[in-house]
């Protein structure tokens, strides 16, 4: 019988003494400090991280021949703009400009001439763009200009605007000198186009098609394609006053 008093008390909890508590409590404080330490590393770790995705995807956007946005960012504000412009019911315009014979500039000149002629043409491209406005290079020598909160009328207007500034501009390169003309294609989506357009890209696609009528029928102008048209009559325009 007294065996096993003696294994039940061998068996009972030790209660701590004052020693023992403190020594405990100091364990938690320092171990709380090492884990807010840790997670502050953490958070910087991971604030550090971020900042470098997305420094890394701004790079993803840019074209480093011009210096200016490319296709893929088109790709994302286009829907961006297209569900804003739905929703709000305001029309979105777009500029789909191409450069008249860029191939002779490379062959007569050298492709580094053509990147430095392609940088040129988007910087002033670029003096026309709101800030709101979307100036990517779609590809080569084409550029596309995505134009929120703005009408078929006001989208001709700049089309020829920056057409006849392209046509009287030169482009000074040392020992020569260079002129450039482009041809402009124009769509705008309005907000009755809406209900029967689904897909953001039908608003590039119209631009380009009127651009190439321009290339069909001499170049060095601009040619607005309506949505609601199932006719491509071209009458190229030297102002867009209707």
């Amino acid at each position: 019988m007294d065996t096993n008093k003696s294994e039940f008390r061998d068996e009972m909890p030790r209660v701590m003494n004052a020693e023992d508590e403190k020594f405990l409590v100091q364990w938690l404080i320092e171990s709380n400090k090492q884990l807010a330490q840790r997670n502050r590393e953490l958070l910087v770790e991971n604030l550090n991280l971020t900042s470098r995705v997305e420094t890394l995807e701004k790079i993803s956007f840019i074209d480093f021949t011009t210096g200016i946005h490319n296709r893929g960012y088109l790709q994302q504000r286009l829907e961006e703009e297209f569900s804003r412009s739905r929703r709000t019911g305001t029309s979105l315009s777009c500029l789909f400009i191409d450069l008249d014979d860029f191939k002779k500039v490379n062959d007569t000149y050298g492709h580094l001439t053509g990147d430095r002629l392609l940088r040129d043409v988007a910087m002033l491209l670029k003096s026309f763009c709101r800030r709101e406005d979307v100036l990517v290079r779609f590809g080569g020598e084409e550029f596309v200009i995505l134009m929120s909160c703005t009408g078929h009328r006001k989208a001709q207007l700049v089309a020829e605007r920056i057409r006849t500034k392209m046509e009287a501009c030169i482009f000074d390169y040392d020992d020569f000198r260079l002129s450039i003309t482009i041809s402009v294609g124009v769509s705008t989506l309005k907000k009755n186009d809406f209900k029967h357009v689904k897909n953001p890209e039908e608003l590039i696609w119209t631009a380009d098609r009127a651009m190439y009528e321009v290339k069909q029928h001499g170049k060095n102008h601009f040619f607005y394609l309506p949505f609601s048209s199932d006719r491509l009559d071209f009458a190229p325009a030297v102002a867009a006053t209707t």
